[in-house]
C-alpha cells in the first residue's frame, strides 16, 4: 500500500532534492528528506539496522583497508628476509642475523593485524569471515601465516617463505573481480557448520598453500647449492623437507 509508495518514492526525491542544494548550497530540504528515510527505517526495519558502535566499527575498518595495505608489505618483508636468509646461507654475521629477527617480529606483527582485522569484520557482520569469495581468501591468507608462524618456530627460511606467498594470496584477495564489501549471509551458510565444516576446510588451503611455497623454495635451494654451502644446504633442504611433510599432512587430515 502507503509503505510501498513511499520506498518507491523517497530515494529519487532525496537526490532530486540533492541536486538542487548542490546548486544552492542550501542542503536543509535535502536533509529533512534523509531524516525522513532513517525515521522510516527505525520504524519498520528496527530489528535489523546495526548498531551506531557496528557502523563506527564497519566506518574504521574501511578507513584503516588492512588487508589491502598489508599484501605491500608483506611483499616487502618477506623478500627482504629471504635475500637476508641467502644472504647468511654463504656468510654468516651478527648484523645479518638481527636483521633477521627484525624481519621475523615484524611478521609476527602483521600476523596480529590481520587477526583483528579478521575479528573486526565478524563483529561488523555478525558472522564469520569466510562467508563469501573475499573472505574466504583473507581467511586463507591468515591460516598460511599462521601455520606458517606456528611450524616455522625454529625455521626462518619457513616464515619468510609464508610471508611471500601471504602477500599473494592478499594480492589476489584485493583485485577488482572480488567484492571485499560485507553482506549477509546466504540461506546455505546460514547454519551452524559454518563454525565446524565451512572453518576447518578453507582453513586447510593454509597448511597446503605453506607445502607449495615451501616445495618451491627447497627446489630454489637445489638451484643455489655450490660445494662450499653444500653442508648448510643439505641442513636447510632438510629442515624444510620435514616442514612440507608436516603442512600437507595438517592439511589433509583438516
Amino acid at each position: 500500500g502507503s509503505d510501498s509508495i513511499a520506498v518507491r518514492s523517497i530515494l529519487p526525491a532525496y537526490f532530486q532534492t540533492l541536486q538542487q542544494a548542490r546548486k544552492t548550497g542550501n542542503y536543509d530540504r535535502a536533509n529533512e528528506v534523509l531524516d525522513g528515510l532513517k525515521k522510516f527505517q527505525q520504524k519498520y526495519g528496527a530489528e535489523v539496522i546495526p548498531s551506531e558502535n557496528r557502523i563506527e566499527a564497519e566506518i574504521i575498518y574501511n578507513k584503516v583497508d588492512i588487508f589491502n595495505r598489508l599484501y605491500k608489505y608483506f611483499t616487502l618483508i618477506g623478500i627482504l628476509m629471504f635475500v637476508f636468509l641467502i644472504v647468511q646461507i654463504f656468510k654468516e654475521g651478527k648484523i645479518i642475523n638481527s636483521l633477521i629477527k627484525i624481519c621475523k617480529y615484524i611478521i609476527w606483527a602483521f600476523f596480529i593485524l590481520m587477526t583483528l582485522g579478521l575479528i573486526g569484520r565478524w563483529y561488523v557482520s555478525g558472522h564469520a569471515p569466510w562467508s563469501d569469495a573475499y573472505e574466504s581468501i583473507i581467511y586463507v591468507a591468515w591460516a598460511t601465516v599462521f601455520f606458517g608462524l606456528a611450524f616455522g618456530r625454529k625455521s626462518d627460511m619457513t616464515i619468510a617463505s609464508t610471508a611471500f606467498v601471504a602477500a599473494i594470496i592478499l594480492w589476489v584477495a584485493n583485485q577488482s573481480w572480488l567484492d571485499p564489501a560485507i553482506a549477509n549471509l546466504v540461506p546455505v551458510l546460514d547454519s551452524y557448520w559454518l563454525m565446524i565444516h565451512v572453518a576447518v576446510i578453507v582453513a586447510s588451503y593454509g597448511p597446503f598453500t605453506l607445502g607449495m611455497i615451501l616445495g618451491a623454495t627447497i627446489l630454489l635451494l637445489i638451484l643455489l647449492t655450490t660445494k662450499k654451502n653444500l653442508p648448510k644446504m643439505e641442513l636447510t633442504i632438510k629442515e624444510l623437507t620435514v616442514i612440507t611433510e608436516m603442512a600437507l599432512t595438517v592439511g589433509l587430515v583438516m
